[in-house]
């Protein structure tokens, strides 16, 4: 009997053993399995998109946005190189100058009204009067001489210290002015002068200069012809070149240089531009 149940015991014994055995480890508590993704990116490590990217250096700022101011008119080749349009003639075969040109009914000691963009309506005494020529060179070269186009172009100088000026269509009213020296002239205008000749005045040429940028309208040489009163910065016989650009708003630069010998002072003048019309006697 006491062999029999030690049999029993045996194979109980055998039982539990087998099923521990055979039977899955437990989880720990809390343990969740984790499933990979298809496609997620690791914590951190979303890329940047390339457009965003720092080290890029960015869109080329336009040429015209340049912050560089350089360049001036003397050493500049030949302007106004196309050919002059005929000047109508006065019944004794020269050219009809004075009676043809734009503002000759203005005199020294005149008071006239203008309309300034800023100011509105000016009403001023004009105190002075300069008659540019209009200079050309038939081709381009130090040997070629230039000669009158038989254009000429009246400046006024008025009480305030403001000059109105006339160049073909275009009218200036000038109303701050800036002394130059040739270094000036050389620093902030000549390569873009230069750049605006080489192009056969075709280019649309931008710069900075204070208090604007500026595009490039025309350049060419004068010669001055005759003063009249006072204020005036020039003498007759002087020979220069000028610039004249365009900013918004209507402003306006006119660059005079002026060759050697005091023939007269080189200069910037800023002001704004104004129709015929904005001219009136008083």
């Amino acid at each position: 009997m006491g062999g029999l149940c030690l049999f029993g015991l045996a194979i109980l014994c055998f039982i539990i053993g087998f099923i521990q055995l055979v039977a899955p480890e437990p989880a720990m508590r809390g343990q969740i399995p984790v499933r990979n993704i298809p496609g997620q990116m690791p914590l951190g490590g979303i890329p940047r998109p390339s457009g965003l990217d720092p080290s890029l250096s960015g869109v080329p700022r336009p040429a015209f946005l340049d912050p560089r101011i350089p360049g001036t008119i003397s050493g500049l080749g030949s302007a106004s190189q196309t050919t002059p349009q005929a000047t109508s003639t006065a019944s004794g075969g020269g050219p009809a100058n004075m009676n043809e040109q734009k503002l000759s009914w203005i005199k020294v000691g005149q008071r006239i009204y203008t309309r300034h963009a800023v100011k509105g309506e000016l009403m001023s005494h004009v105190l002075g009067r300069i008659v540019y020529a209009e200079l050309w060179q038939q081709s381009r070269g130090p040997q070629v001489p230039w000669t009158p186009t038989g254009n000429a172009f009246i400046g006024l100088w008025l009480e305030g210290g403001m000059f109105l000026l006339n160049w073909q269509n275009r009218f200036y009213l000038l109303d701050e002015r800036v002394e130059l020296s040739d270094a000036d002239i050389q620093r902030d205008f000549l390569p873009h002068a230069r750049k605006f000749a080489q192009s056969d005045q075709t280019a649309d040429v931008y710069f900075a200069y204070p208090p604007a940028m500026w595009h490039i309208d025309d350049i060419g040489k004068f010669n001055v012809t005759q003063t009249e009163g006072e204020g005036l910065l020039f003498r007759p016989g002087a020979v220069g070149r000028f610039i004249h650009a365009s900013g918004d708003s209507g402003r306006a630069l006119v660059v005079e240089d002026y060759e050697g010998g005091g023939g007269g002072q080189d200069t910037a003048w800023i002001g704004y531009s104004l129709a015929e019309e904005d001219i009136k006697p008083t």
